[in-house]
């Protein structure tokens, strides 16, 4: 007797107890789940201690660090400088302030504008708050509006047909509660405005929406895709198990998995964002995939022996195949704790764990189900033995096609392959069923770039922020990325230097210039701030201490590299032409702009780490190195196809790509785990290796069949999120698998057939 052989015995002897045992370490886990929690923080995806957070780090440290709320007015058409269009901007930008927690409001209509007046310098509103607006105001605020560089294509379209109000809050304390309070003001706000104010169209993004929107996602994916994908997973099983009883016992299997991972998430602390909380639907399809193997086998043995001596040897059977392939995938997840994402390492790690708890309750559940079942022998599938033979014909007799058509299928993937992108950004990762994608769309495209790069500016040792040659530096990138496409206004303060000297001099343009002394731009920087309204400073350009000043560069970009260039164009830049005074691009945009690139780059030791270690196992499981060594082929390269066909095809992936061919290499060995030991164990009985094929193909041809189909189709289910981090996982992930199908039933054939030597 086997040593699979004694584990079965022993499991099928305690059986009721070991099912009630696993059941109980399902429900104290099931507890967790009352702890789960969703993250609306929009920098989840950047690793503590990368380069981007420690910059962001560093902003919040010398800036004024609020939430920012952009709102949008669209006037009637023809009406943008109307008065009573201008006194409603007044109007409004008045109830942005009355918002709770709010810090600041910018807006066209309180924009601090300096002018000359015979001896005397105004700093003064463009719309004064209690002011009638005469033609006279209206006129200046056109002129002001359509030509200020600090208005244009940030807070006035560029086409004149639509107005910004930026809103900037500070939550902190009992977050969660005040931000509830702020947008329960903002929906009344705008619904009070759609009255007072017909014929005005408003949109309104910012970062605590996509935050929001972040959790969101999370939760419909959870509500919708999961009993979804559990859906077409148990209509796939009764289609293809015809066994009622089998597929209620896998349900009850698939549900303590699923079960099992959200309550080890929510004992764990993790905060499930939109790239975590599909985990659940993965270790639901994982775990289906190996009820199919046992279900399939036990159905097989209904042929020649009674109910209890088919689940024995069922069992028996799968053991070792079904252990290997769950440490192998749970290895596959585990390796994406080398991803710099959080939420990519806790998918893994939530993955990883759950696959463990729903192989005890295949081991345990699963073969109790079987038991009280009364299905009928293996004529009763659809996939019949007549179908494996001439699907193993197939394979035998056009080896040599298979091999070269694979052969060529790789080299030109590889040539995809290097078309490949990476493009991530925040408002991009979800598609137009999200309100904050559309009205980011609209903000984008009417008002203005909704994209940045932040460049931090420290004055050199022994002076400030106002050192002439510092701020001429500065003043001279300003002018160089100013002119660089796709962007569409720069936040500087030399800026309001050249002005507030141009106004202290009759506004006379030849004096738009950084003054040349210290104590002259410190004297101009001082009057403007001074004179600023209620509620306005300086501390967003320039810190307390005067060491360091802050230039935004807004871009309205369609892809991620732009951001990326544009910040290492900079950089180059800068050390070429003012190599005393250089800063590090930052901010969100940049930090999503390069997440997906950096974490490439980690996940290639994944990659090695996860290829050693399921190659180790699948030789001491083969007890072959050199079946081990083959098993490596259809396993690589059904990822590298799938990757050249999205190359070729779509071109750009994000972070949720980067971390698939990790993730894939374990569950797609589990097939060929299973193809492998099944033919080497008729090699081992004395079969030749095309009689040993036509027995493999007859064993597990139909669940590799099945499994895969499920597989595909649970993932493909994960492709229709509304997250594009999950839809690229789960699309990829998908043709993955369909390869993987091929891989093992097609190639592998044709390869142990060319490579399998051995005396019979």
């Amino acid at each position: 007797m086997s040593t699979s052989d004694r584990i079965a015995e022993f499991i099928l002897r305690h059986l009721v107890k070991l099912t009630l045992l696993v059941l109980a370490l399902v429900l104290g886990l099931g507890v967790g789940v009352s702890r789960l929690s969703f993250s609306a923080d929009n920098t989840s995806f950047f690793g503590k201690d990368n380069q981007e957070s420690r910059d962001l780090a560093e902003l919040s440290q010398h800036y004024a660090s609020a939430s920012g709320f952009l709102i949008m007015i669209v006037p009637p058409e023809g009406e943008m400088f109307a008065r009573p269009t201008l006194e409603a901007l007044r109007d409004m930008t008045s109830d942005a302030w009355m918002a709770p927690y709010a810090l600041r409001v910018d807006s066209p209509a309180n924009f601090p504008h300096s002018r000359a007046e015979g001896d005397d310098i105004l700093v003064e509103p463009l719309l004064d708050e209690w002011a009638e607006i005469t033609p006279e105001v209206a006129t200046r605020f056109r002129e002001v509006a359509s030509t200020s560089p600090e208005l244009r294509n940030r807070l006035v379209a560029e086409d004149l047909t639509a107005y910004g109000i930026m809103l900037n809050v500070v939550l902190g304390g009992d977050f969660e509660a005040r931000r509830a309070e702020l947008l329960a003001y903002l929906d009344e706000m705008r619904a009070d405005w759609a009255e007072r104010y017909p014929g005005f169209e408003v949109h309104v993004t910012g970062d605590v929406i996509g935050g929001l929107t972040l959790a969101q996602a999370a939760r419909d994916d959870i509500m919708t895709l999961v009993p979804v994908a559990f859906v077409l997973v148990l209509g796939l099983f009764l289609y293809f198990l015809r066994s009622p009883m089998a597929v209620m016992a896998s349900a009850v299997v698939v549900l303590s998995g699923t079960l099992a991972t959200f309550g080890f998430a929510g004992f764990l602390g993790i905060e499930l964002t939109a790239g975590t909380a599909i985990s659940p639907m993965a270790v639901m399809v994982l775990t289906a995939a190996s009820c199919i193997h046992i279900i399939l086998s036990w159905i097989r043995e209904l042929d020649h022996l009674d109910g209890p001596g088919a689940v024995r040897h069922a069992l028996a059977g799968n053991l070792a195949p079904v252990l290997v392939t769950t440490l192998t995938t749970a290895i596959g997840f585990l390796g994406l704790n080398f991803a710099e994402a959080p939420p990519l390492q806790d998918m893994g790690n939530i993955v990883g764990f759950g696959l463990l708890i729903g192989m005890l309750a295949t081991f345990t559940i699963l073969p109790l189900g079987l038991r009280m079942s009364r299905a009928r022998g293996g004529d009763s599938l659809p996939l019949t033995v007549g179908m494996m033979r001439r699907l193993a014909e197939l394979a035998i007799r056009y080896r040599r096609g298979w091999l070269a058509g694979f052969a060529a299928l790789v080299v030109l993937s590889i040539f995809g392959i290097f078309r490949i992108g990476y493009d991530d950004s925040l408002v991009r990762y979800f598609d137009q069923r999200y309100e904050f994608r559309r009205e980011s769309d609209e903000i984008r495209a009417h008002l203005t770039g909704l994209s940045n790069l932040q460049f931090s500016f420290t004055a050199p040792e022994g002076g400030s922020v106002f050192e002439p040659d510092f701020l001429r530096d500065i003043d001279r990138f300003t002018a160089w990325i100013e002119a660089q496409d796709n962007v569409v206004g720069v936040t500087s303060m030399t800026q309001i230097v050249k002005r507030m000297n141009m106004s202290m001099n009759g506004d006379d343009p030849a004096f738009a210039r950084i003054a040349d002394s210290r104590e002259a731009n410190a004297q101009l920087m001082m009057f403007y701030e001074l004179s600023l309204p209620v509620g306005l400073d300086l501390n967003t350009m320039i810190d307390v201490d005067r060491l360091h000043t802050r230039v935004v560069v807004l871009l309205r970009s369609d892809h991620s590299h732009q951001i990326r260039d544009l910040g290492d164009r900079a950089q180059a830049w800068m050390a070429a032409n003012t190599p005393a005074t250089t800063a590090r691009p930052a901010g969100i945009s940049y930090g999503f702009s390069t997440v997906s690139e950096r974490n490439n780059s980690q996940m290639l030791a994944g990659l090695l780490v996860v290829l050693v270690l399921v190659s180790m196992i699948m030789m001491a499981t083969l007890r072959s190195l050199k079946m081990g060594l083959i098993s490596l082929a259809p396993n690589l390269m059904p990822a590298i196809i799938a990757f050249g066909i999205w190359g070729m095809t779509f071109r750009d992936v994000n972070l949720g790509s980067t971390v698939v061919t990790t993730m894939t290499f374990g569950i797609v060995v589990d097939d060929t785990v299973h193809f492998l030991m099944h033919y080497l164990d008729g090699r081992r009985r004395g079969l030749a290796p095309r009689p040993a094929l036509h027995d493999t193909f007859r064993v597990v041809g139909s669940a590799i069949i099945v499994t895969s189909i499920c597989l595909a189709v649970g993932f493909l289910t994960m492709a229709t999120s509304g997250f594009a981090i999950n839809q690229h996982l789960g699309a990829l992930t998908a043709i993955v698998i369909v390869f993987a199908l091929l891989a093992d039933l097609m190639f592998l054939p044709a390869l142990l057939l060319t490579l399998d030597r051995t005396k019979d």
